[in-house]
């Protein structure tokens, strides 16, 4: 994994190379003052008389001694300021990175995941990333340089010091490696437990209107006091395991006293002056702080090494849609399109993408518990489906509800691809296609309006970032949306507010077929653009449609039948096959699927009395 790690960081390694050296400088440079301690010390102990001589050389050490201070702290600052800026940039790389990755894969993906998980999942990963380099850069490396030239001096003067001083951490290292064992569980049930809390306050923030009409309020804040009780208890069981490896600290001291007093003991037998104690008390010093600091920054890494792996494993996801090797250029589009023995299932594995180079304990345990068991694995759509929509053609496709009407918009556009068969477009399997080039000719205009929180002019421009105010102003106007438009304050530059929540269901539906409309597409997606809205508002939208669809290639997907029977063809669906296919009169003559739907959506008493929708 650290090598993984470093790959990421290779971007920065000149910054990363000069702070090493800098800190390579400063160990060498911390060794400096127990010499020059032990220098005036002895100098003191055993000064002759000779006062000026005396005086001029512990003035010369000392002055050395703030040197190497003042050139001590100007490298630690620098070396700190190199390390905060690479901590930023690296920061902002691996952001720009996840969210690359995230934009560059398919929608089942994104349908199988909650959006706060994702969040809570890169986020930490990213602050554990930046707390490995860190640790590794700032604190590792320093305290092992430290920790060698410190410890081989010491052996130099009395090597059974340096032995035992290394000895002294086997047990403080074998305890606090089973304080780590216990609370990386511990951990990875928290990282879990905030997934899930932060997953569900980001639908909690989303819903605000669905709580209030329920009275959940109440409900969601002893959601809240749970999760507190259940993370503060996780955290208290973590502390217990480190109060209870304080048997390795106490030993640690212990040892340390030991050596003091051997120390002190040969000092007294007159086999080292007292300079030299001073020096090997400086130096063990130097040595039991690194070590000390060595240990707990392993352990940190190991640990930061388990919420790394979400940001990994987030960024192992593979794309089931992925663009050819050598893409054609779409040219004049004309818009034939055909569905060619297509065959289409869902699955569901997802959870794939946070298993794969995962360890099995870790992935066996999560399966349990992420997985939503209330989806099945597969489901088919599709089996041996084809048809054909002709240039300039109408298509409106009818059926039950999961019959699979949105997905066949969905596989235009190639947000999934078939299990078998092919989509032509222009006799061209849209897979020869990059998927940028192909859904620049395709617009969509779904009952799920998505708008962005910001002005009515931003949310356009997504069709066309470079449209004029002119263009744009003639798009609304074809859309029937300049008519409330031009009543507001500030026209284009009207703030609408987090899913364009300050406007009304009709407002929002044009506005996206006037974003739709800008694009100028060849061919149109109008998946129940009408099915929510009042019949005012759906008026507006149908005289707009009317318009639009001229001499374009459009699909129309509908419940609501009144708004299909224009279409100059009409396509039933039915479990996983193309049931009926004709116009509105012929399909009614056939007396099948469709025919009773419309009878039913009619008012037909008999065919209501058949279906049981009525007494």
């Amino acid at each position: 994994m650290l090598k993984r790690i470093l790959e990421y960081a290779k971007p920065f390694r000149k910054t990363l190379i000069w702070v090493s050296f800098l800190i390579l400088l400063m160990a060498l440079l911390g060794q400096v003052e127990p010499f020059i301690t032990r220098s005036i010390t002895d100098s003191l102990v055993q000064s002759q008389g000779d006062g000026q001589g005396l005086f001029t050389y512990i003035g010369i050490l000392l002055l050395v001694l703030l040197l190497v201070k003042l050139v001590q702290s100007g490298l630690n600052r620098l070396s700190w300021f190199l390390t905060n800026i690479f901590v930023i940039k690296f920061e902002a790389h691996l952001k720009s990175l996840s969210f690359d990755h995230l934009m560059n894969l398919s929608l089942s993906f994104f349908n199988q995941q909650e959006s706060g998980k994702i969040i809570s999942k890169l986020d930490r990963g990213v602050n554990r990333l930046i707390s490995i380099i860190n640790n590794s850069g700032m604190h590792f490396l320093p305290n092992v340089i430290t920790a060698i030239i410190s410890f081989a001096i010491v052996i130099y003067y009395e090597w059974r010091i340096g032995v035992i001083t290394v000895l002294a951490f086997i047990p403080y290292i074998v305890i606090n490696r089973w304080r780590f064992e216990k609370n990386s569980k511990l951990e990875h049930e928290e990282h879990q437990l905030y997934d899930r809390h932060y997953a569900h306050f980001y639908e909690v923030l989303s819903s605000m209107e669905l709580i209030k009409a329920f009275r959940a309020e109440e409900f969601e804040k002893k959601n809240l006091r749970t999760f507190f009780k259940k993370a503060i208890r996780l955290r208290q069981e973590m502390e217990n395991n480190t109060n209870r490896s304080m048997v390795g600290d106490i030993l640690l001291e212990l040892l340390s006293w030991f050596m003091y007093a051997y120390i002190v003991y040969i000092t007294w037998q007159g086999q080292i002056t007292i300079g030299t104690l001073i020096l090997l008390v400086s130096l063990i010093q130097l040595i039991r702080q690194p070590l000390w600091q060595l240990n707990w920054i392993f352990w940190e890494v190991k640990k930061a090494q388990i919420g790394a792996r979400d940001f990994f494993k987030i960024m192992d996801a593979k794309s089931d849609v992925v663009d050819p090797v050598k893409p054609l250029e779409i040219k004049d589009v004309k818009g034939e399109i055909v569905f060619d023995n297509v065959s289409f299932t869902y699955k569901q594995d997802a959870f794939n993408y946070f298993d794969k180079n995962y360890d099995e304990q870790t992935k066996n345990e999560q399966q349990d518990e992420e997985r939503p068991k209330q989806i099945p694995r597969n489901l088919q759509v599709f089996k041996d489906v084809s048809f054909t929509i002709k240039p300039g053609e109408m298509t409106a496709f009818v059926g039950p509800s999961g019959a699979g009407k949105t997905t066949i918009a969905s596989m235009l556009m190639r947000f999934f691809d078939p299990d078998q068969g092919k989509i032509l477009l222009d006799g061209v399997d849209v897979k020869n296609f990059r998927q940028r080039d192909l859904r620049s000719q395709i617009g969509l205009v779904s009952q799920s309006v998505y708008l962005f929180s910001s002005s009515i002019e931003e949310n356009l421009r997504y069709a066309k970032p470079n449209a004029t105010e002119a263009e744009m102003w003639q798009a609304c106007k074809i859309a029937r949306a300049d008519e409330f438009i031009e009543k507001l304050d500030k026209g284009l530059k009207t703030t609408i507010g987090e899913r364009g929540v300050r406007l009304s269901g009709g407002q929002r539906q044009r506005l996206s077929l006037a974003r739709t409309i800008l694009r100028d597409p060849k061919i149109i997606i109008l998946d129940e653009a009408t099915s929510a809205l009042d019949s005012e508002s759906e008026m507006y939208i149908q005289q707009a449609l009317t318009e639009v669809l001229k001499n374009r290639t459009s699909v129309v997907i509908a419940h609501r039948l009144s708004t299909v029977q224009r279409s100059d063809k009409i396509i039933v669906i039915k479990d996983q096959h193309l049931l009926e296919e004709g116009t509105h009169q012929q399909l009614l003559k056939k007396d099948g699927l469709y025919a009773s739907l419309f009878k039913i959506q009619s008012g037909d008493l008999s065919k209501l009395k058949e279906w049981d929708l009525v007494g």
